[in-house]
């Protein structure tokens, strides 16, 4: 998990409602969680922002073309045992 850094943040009425509002549902479990997953939506907007509709379109139609999905651990798992075989010493 990465380090934490404080940072102190002022939220405009309507915005600090959202939060209590949130918490008060229990999906979130501290108003860091819920900034934190605001921000993480906020980078995803930013990155697709980016790409024009027929772009994204393209890319997932790659990925579908790509073949059957790898199981990520078997992913992993092979990417481990190559890096193994091309520098002759053990991944962590």
């Amino acid at each position: 998990m990465a380090r934490a850094h404080p940072i102190r943040i002022e939220l405009n009425d309507d915005m600090s409602e959202i939060v209590e509002s949130v918490l008060e549902s229990g999906e979130f479990q501290s108003a860091d969680e819920v900034v934190s997953a605001a921000l993480n939506a906020f980078q995803v907007q930013r990155l697709l922002a980016n790409f024009a509709p027929e772009e994204l379109d393209a890319l997932i139609q790659e990925g579908i073309d790509s073949g059957e999905p790898i199981d990520g651990e078997e992913s992993f798992r092979r990417l481990r045992a190559q890096f193994e075989r091309d520098f002759g010493m053990k991944a962590e």
